[in-house]
């Protein structure tokens, strides 16, 4: 992934990762993504917005949806943050994607509080 990223113009770009609900950070005890943006913000010496992305509703999994069900699961699911958005360029930081609808989302939201550009970087595609 940060071999990737290194190639890309991300001059400007803040880091977020996709946040879990905080029921699930709670049981899991971390969050893969955060782990993950933390260690590309310290190679790539890119500012981390780590909490300016809530996950607002505690959806189900998504193993076994189909494309429909994964977004319709996610949707309004998310909720950023103005004050840490509006105005700037936002690279997000996922563990995985499968159909893309959760990273759909999270940029949603990210537009919503006034994002003016939204990226997304995986480790793996499913």
């Amino acid at each position: 992934m940060v071999r990737r990223l290194r190639s890309q113009q991300l001059e400007g770009f803040i880091l977020t990762p996709v946040p879990l609900h905080r029921r699930r950070k709670r049981s899991r005890g971390y969050n893969q993504s955060e782990i993950l943006a933390r260690y590309v913000s310290d190679v790539l010496d890119l500012p981390l917005e780590a909490d300016g992305l809530e996950r607002v509703r505690d959806t189900e999994s998504q193993v076994g949806r189909s494309e429909s069900d994964r977004r319709r699961n996610v949707r309004g699911a998310f909720s950023a943050s103005k004050a840490k958005f509006a105005g700037k360029s936002v690279l997000l930081i996922d563990d995985i994607s499968t159909t893309g609808s959760t990273l759909e989302a999270c940029a949603a939201a990210c537009n919503r509080a006034g994002a003016v550009a939204v990226r997304a970087a995986v480790v793996a595609r499913g």
